[in-house]
C-alpha cells in the first residue's frame, strides 16, 4: 500500500523445494473527516453539496458537548453495524471457493472514488455499492499483467485463502467478480490507512511502547488465527497491515499465504527486510541449506515488526539488498543492538521472537501473555474504562 518502502520478493525454491477517551473522540472525529472528504470524490457531478444552517440562539455547554460525542460515537457504530449487515446478503451469499465468484456483481454495481493503494498486479480504490450505500475498498487487477502461471497461482491463493478468513484483526473479505480485462475483490474499507503511513507521521518516526504493544498484541491474535488454520500469511511488514475506524489492526495483502497442512513449505517469498535467518539462507545458498521452513517465519517477522514500531526501521536493515540478505542469513542470535529508549522488556520480547532457533521462537500463545504485553494493554484497557464511565457521568 502506498506509500510503501519494503518489497516483496518471490524466488521459486530448487528442488525439491486507548489512551484517554477524549483522545478516543479526537482520533474518531479526525477518521470520520479524512472518510468525508474521501467520499466527496464519490458525489456525481453536478450534485449540490448539503450544508446545515447554524443556529447561534443556543448556546451549547460542556456537558451537552460531551453528551452529544458520546451520542455520535454510538450512532457511528450503530451505522456501521447497520451497514455491513445490510451489504453482506447482497453481495456475499455465495460459497467461499475462488471458482465461484458473484453471480451478478460488475463494476456498474459501484462507484468508484480516490486510490487507496498500489499493488503489483493493480490498485486498491475507495468505492460505494450503490444500490446499499456501502463503503468498502474495491481491489482491481488487471488480468493482462498475469502473465505467468506464477503470477496466476498468487492471485487464486489470494482469493482462496482470504474469504475463507473472519477475524476481528483481519481485513473483511466480501466478495469478488471479474469481466473479460479485471478482476474486482470487494473488501472492507480501513478508515485509518496503512501501518507503514501512520508510522512514517509519528513526530520521531516511531511509536511509543504503549501503542506498539497494542499493535502487536492484535498481530498475535491475528496470527495464532490464521495458524489454527495452518496458513501462514509469509509477508508481514507494516504496509500490509492496514487500520480500522477505531485504530484497530486489520492484517491485510493474502497474495502469499498459503495453507499447509504439514506445516512446512519450501517456496521463498516475503518482504527482504522480514525474512527469517531459514528463508535467507535459502535465497543466498539454494539447494545448499535445508530446503524447507515452517509456520514460526510468521514469529520471526512479528518481532521484526515490533523492532521497526520502536526504532522506525528493521533491525537488519543494509544499504544495499545483498547487504541485508548477508545479515540476516549470517545472524548469530546475539549482537543485536537497541536505541536506549527502547525497555528491557520490549527487548526481552523482541529477542525471544528473533530466536536463530525457528523451534525455540517464541509462540503466539506467550506472547499474548508477555508480562509487556499484558502490562501495557491492561494498562489502556482500564484506562478506557475509568475514561469511558467518567463521561458518562458527567453527561448524564
Amino acid at each position: 500500500m502506498a506509500p510503501t518502502k519494503h518489497s516483496a520478493v518471490l524466488v521459486a525454491s530448487t528442488p525439491p523445494k486507548h489512551s484517554e477517551y477524549g483522545s478516543m473522540l479526537t482520533s474518531l472525529k479526525s477518521s470520520i473527516l479524512n472518510t468525508k472528504a474521501k467520499l466527496g470524490a464519490l458525489r456525481p457531478q453536478g450534485q449540490p453539496k448539503v450544508t446545515k444552517t447554524i443556529n447561534n440562539s443556543k448556546a451549547i455547554t460542556a456537558r451537552e458537548r460531551r453528551k452529544q460525542a458520546i451520542e455520535r460515537h454510538s450512532k457511528v457504530e450503530a451505522e456501521q453495524q447497520k451497514d455491513s449487515e445490510l451489504f453482506k446478503p447482497e453481495i456475499a451469499t455465495v460459497p467461499s471457493l475462488a471458482s465461484h465468484p458473484h453471480p451478478s456483481l460488475s463494476a456498474h454495481d459501484f462507484e468508484v472514488g480516490g486510490t487507496l493503494g498500489r499493488g503489483k498486479f493493480g490498485r486498491v480504490y475507495l468505492a460505494r455499492h450503490l444500490s446499499t450505500n456501502y463503503v468498502c475498498a474495491l481491489k482491481i487487477l488487471s488480468k493482462s499483467q498475469c502473465i505467468n502461471q506464477e503470477e496466476e497461482k498468487l492471485i487464486r491463493r489470494e482469493l482462496e485463502i482470504h474469504q475463507n478468513l473472519a477475524h476481528k484483526n483481519i481485513l473483511k473479505f466480501l466478495s469478488w467478480f471479474h469481466d473479460e480485462e479485471k478482476i474486482y475483490l470487494v473488501l472492507e474499507y480501513a478508515a485509518g490507512g496503512s501501518l507503514y503511513s501512520k508510522l512514517t507521521k509519528q513526530p520521531k518516526g516511531r511509536f511509543d511502547e504503549r501503542t506498539t504493544a497494542q499493535y502487536i498484541a492484535q498481530m498475535a491474535e491475528a496470527l495464532r488465527y490464521m495458524h489454527s488454520k495452518n496458513i501462514m500469511h509469509r509477508d508481514i511488514k507494516p504496509e500490509n497491515i492496514l487500520l480500522g475506524f477505531h485504530n484497530e489492526i486489520k492484517l491485510a495483502d493474502f497474495g502469499y499465504s498459503v495453507h499447509s497442512d504439514s506445516g512446512f513449505r519450501s517456496t521463498v517469498c516475503g518482504t527482504l527486510d522480514y525474512l527469517s535467518p531459514e528463508v535467507a539462507v535459502m535465497l543466498l545458498k539454494p539447494g545448499k541449506t535445508r530446503e524447507y521452513y515452517s509456520k514460526a517465519i510468521d514469529q520471526w517477522s512479528l518481532g521484526v515488526l515490533t523492532y521497526e514500531l520502536l526504532v522506525g526501521k528493521p533491525p537488519f536493515e543494509q544499504k544495499s539488498s545483498k547487504a541485508t540478505q548477508k545479515k540476516i542469513a549470517n545472524f548469530k542470535g546475539n549482537g543485536l543492538k537497541f536505541p536506549g529508549h527502547v525497555s528491557k522488556g520490549a527487548e526481552d520480547l523482541i529477542q525471544e521472537l528473533l530466536n536463530l532457533d525457528a523451534e525455540k521462537r517464541m509462540s503466539l500463545d506467550d506472547v499474548l501473555v508477555h508480562a509487556w504485553i499484558v502490562r501495557h494493554t491492561e494498562k489502556s484497557a482500564q484506562s478506557g474504562i475509568r475514561s469511558f464511565s467518567h463521561m458518562l457521568e458527567q453527561a448524564t
